[in-house]
């Protein structure tokens, strides 16, 4: 079966660069793609705050949610923490990983309160910058939140009693198998990368999948699952430390 394709969007904020993620929009109005897009519920962070606001950012969210997108909850405020990579080993910064349980369930707990008080809680976990930790697991499944965007392999998995849908790429691979969330940040995307994914998402709009569809696709063998998983952790690991 051919590669499919999750694309997700992070940092999804009243001030992002909208001007930017228009042409997304408006793909897939057309194609009736359904996005991935992590939603900062209480953003303090300034680096994400680069448009005027939206005033209607909350009714817009409910608009693509009944069209079929998935709101990731994408950490609370957006405001690193601590300098701890988390589980993943990833991220070199975290807004969750090294803090308590209590913590980071409140975090997690207030973000949660303002994303069902606006009618767009999905029950997804996306973390800034990939990191999250054991604590952050507990805090997540005693908020009956049931998947977070992240792990390694092609394929979703069990982790710790949430399904993980791996997040590695920036940019197609094309690989033949499994499914590659592409993530986006729109806000500091160029005017030719924007075009090139737009081109990307018109000639492939038939293998782009949702992020429903995409956790209940399965590995034709348990054995490929669990290789993909340990290879790409491999691989990634390697590069970003070869890269520093």
């Amino acid at each position: 079966m051919p590669t499919r394709y999750l694309i997700r969007f992070d940092d999804i904020t009243p001030g992002m660069a909208w001007s930017k993620f228009k042409p997304f929009e408006t793909v897939s109005d057309e194609l009736s793609l359904p996005y991935l897009i992590g939603v900062v519920p209480d953003c303090q962070d300034p680096s994400l705050s680069v448009e005027q606001e939206r005033a209607d950012f909350w009714p817009w969210l409910r608009e693509k949610s009944l069209k079929g997108w998935t709101i990731a909850q994408h950490g609370y405020t957006h405001v690193y923490a601590t300098k701890e990579r988390g589980l993943l080993g990833i991220g070199r910064k975290s807004e969750f990983a090294g803090l308590s349980y209590q913590e980071q369930f409140d975090r997690l707990s207030a973000g949660k309160d303002i994303l069902v008080r606006e009618g767009v809680w999905h029950g997804v976990f996306m973390a800034p910058s990939h990191s999250f930790d054991a604590h952050t697991l507990k805090a997540l499944k005693a908020l009956d939140f049931s998947a977070l965007t992240d792990g390694y392999g092609f394929y979703a998995y069990d982790l710790d009693g949430l399904v993980a849908l791996p997040q590695l790429l920036a940019q197609p691979l094309g690989l033949g198998f499994g499914v590659e969330t592409i993530c986006l940040h729109v806000n500091t995307m160029s005017d030719a990368a924007i075009a090139h994914r737009i081109e990307f998402l018109k000639a492939h709009h038939s293998s782009i999948i949702g992020f429903g569809e995409a956790i209940s696709v399965e590995a034709p063998f348990d054995r490929v699952e669990r290789v993909t998983r340990f290879m790409s952790h491999i691989a990634l690991r390697s590069y970003r430390l070869l890269r520093g």
